[in-house]
């Protein structure tokens, strides 16, 4: 019967191999979770070969999942605050690493419906320093946006200001925006632009506040890269558990269509399906091709060659959303806003043991006890941990708490600011067990390319939890082992990161890493 019904689909499913992921989802959504059956059925109309179809089916975690599957996320953030309660008290839930919702945690999804709802026009919800929202087209016009595409300055012009303002990319790469669009630019066409939206490390939540309230703000420099780059298509690849964000971009995409600011341009949103892995940037192109995400080794780059082999942009939603103020105040105002001698300012995910969780607006250099106090509404509890930046930038003591919140400032603790991910966690939440939750993550989010990450995240995990008990099943020479290959040998940021916890652990609670001295 299923395949009937996908049967009545077919004259609406591209045959292209570019849409595969597009029509996985699609027949998710209108026929039912992909069975092998309807694997089958549609790599025959698409003219792949079935085994090719099923080795994507199975790598995405969404994909044989129903559509209104009730999900519990056991994130760190929401391991603290009673997730692990939440799922067993909750009959069929099925549990995942990560919903993108840490400032509602313990977080819940009933089909695309966040329990507790939060919306962009929810009035009481998690606070967020981003201002007021813009509804429509209109109310991003009438507070000044849209400049930029009516102006359209120079190419030249852009670069200079991107290179004065000292803007990286803010998802946690930190690579030099003005020199990224410059190599594209240099490159011979076509070329494309492609947004990454596919925001999934536990405690970073930013780029969901974005596109949920302010998406046009999104858009405008998306079709400024484009039409500078000379980029005739364009993508924002968005994680599947943003259903409001999806909404957002889709109507802001429509306003835009309708306004003729698209004109000769196709920007299209990829919607993914429960990979983390695909925030990689070329996992993500490998991805949108119509494979599993798994990361390309580089060089090249993908602005040399990116989407389909061709030169490409690749940009975080938040970096493209700072690009209006800056080329409408220039760079050098922009790069003021910073303190402590770092460069303007970014969007914090602060969550946990806070009073307010939510996404603010605070200078770079900001320390995360200022940002805690002066933003979040203070701590809720004594403080046992910090994450300054998402699961892979380490984990710190209280100590960490006044140490500005910069690569400068965190080196000490052999840490970075990361994807800006804030995570305060209370004593009452062991390190172990938080490190645990962490290498549990990177474990079940590994593509499994690399041997050193597959089986390294794996054995770390499985470390962490015999450690709570008091117990090691390997020596610290051994650990220190397989950091060290993790860190050298992994293709990918998650192999080359992941470590970060675990040393982390290591060097500020040694006491808790005494039974390694024993094996």
């Amino acid at each position: 019967m299923d395949v009937l019904r996908l049967a009545t689909l077919y004259p609406e499913l591209p045959r292209e191999r570019t849409r595969l992921l597009d029509n996985l989802g699609r027949v998710r959504r209108e026929v039912g979770p992909i069975t092998m059956e309807l694997s089958d059925a549609l790599a025959d109309h698409m003219n792949i070969r079935r085994g090719e179809v099923h080795e994507v089916v199975s790598f995405y975690s969404f994909l044989q999942v129903p559509t209104d599957a009730v999900r519990v996320c056991t994130g760190p953030v929401c391991d603290c605050l009673g997730a692990r309660d939440l799922l067993e008290s909750t009959p069929g839930a099925i549990e995942v690493a990560c919903l993108g919702h840490c400032d509602l945690a313990p977080a819940m999804t009933r089909g695309d419906e966040i329990v507790p709802s939060v919306t962009h026009s929810t009035n009481d919800g998690p606070a967020v320093d981003l201002g007021s929202g813009d509804d429509t087209l209109a109310d991003y016009a009438a507070r000044g946006g849209l400049a930029l595409l009516h102006e359209l300055p120079t190419l030249e012009r852009i670069v200079e200001e991107l290179k004065a303002s000292e803007l990286t990319g803010y998802g946690g790469a930190g690579f030099p925006t003005g020199l990224k669009w410059e190599a594209v630019s240099r490159e011979p066409g076509p070329r494309f632009v492609v947004v990454n939206a596919d925001e999934g490390e536990p405690g970073t939540i930013k780029d969901r506040y974005v596109m949920e309230l302010r998406p046009h703000l999104l858009v405008e420099p998306t079709v400024l890269a484009m039409r500078m780059l000379d980029a005739s298509e364009g993508y924002i690849y968005l994680r599947e558990e943003y259903a409001t964000a999806r909404a957002r971009l889709q109507e802001a995409l429509n306003e835009f269509r309708a306004a003729g600011l698209l004109d000769g341009l196709a920007l299209e949103l990829v919607v993914g399906a429960g990979a983390y892995i695909a925030g990689e940037e070329t996992a993500m192109l490998e991805s949108m091709e119509g494979r599993r995400a798994m990361p390309r080794l580089k060089p090249p780059f993908p602005s040399q060659v990116g989407y389909l082999g061709r030169p490409t942009l690749i940009q975080n939603v938040e970096t493209l959303a700072h690009i209006p103020a800056i080329l409408r105040n220039g760079g050098e105002w922009w790069a003021g806003l910073g303190t402590r001698g770092a460069s303007g300012t970014r969007l914090w995910s602060v969550t946990g043991a806070v009073a307010k969780p939510g996404c603010y607006e605070a200078p770079n250099g900001i320390t995360t006890r200022e940002l805690v106090e002066e933003h979040a509404g203070g701590f809720t509890d004594e403080v046992g941990a910090v994450v300054p930046g998402g699961a892979a930038s380490g984990i710190l003591p209280p100590s960490a708490l006044d140490a500005p919140l910069m690569r400068d400032g965190l080196q000490e603790f052999g840490a970075g600011p990361g994807s800006a991910a804030v995570q305060v966690f209370p004593t009452s939440y062991s390190p172990l067990r938080l490190l645990s939750e962490t290498m549990r993550f990177f474990a079940e989010e590994s593509c499994q390319k690399c041997t050193p990450c597959r089986i390294g995240n794996r054995a770390l995990h499985h470390l962490s939890e015999e450690l709570q008990r008091g117990e090691a099943v390997m020596t610290r020479e051994k650990v220190d082992e397989w950091l060290l290959a993790m860190e050298k040998t992994s293709i990918c940021g998650l192999g080359q990161a992941s470590p970060f916890p675990v040393r982390g652990a290591m060097q500020h609670w040694p006491e808790l890493f005494e039974p390694l001295e024993h094996v």
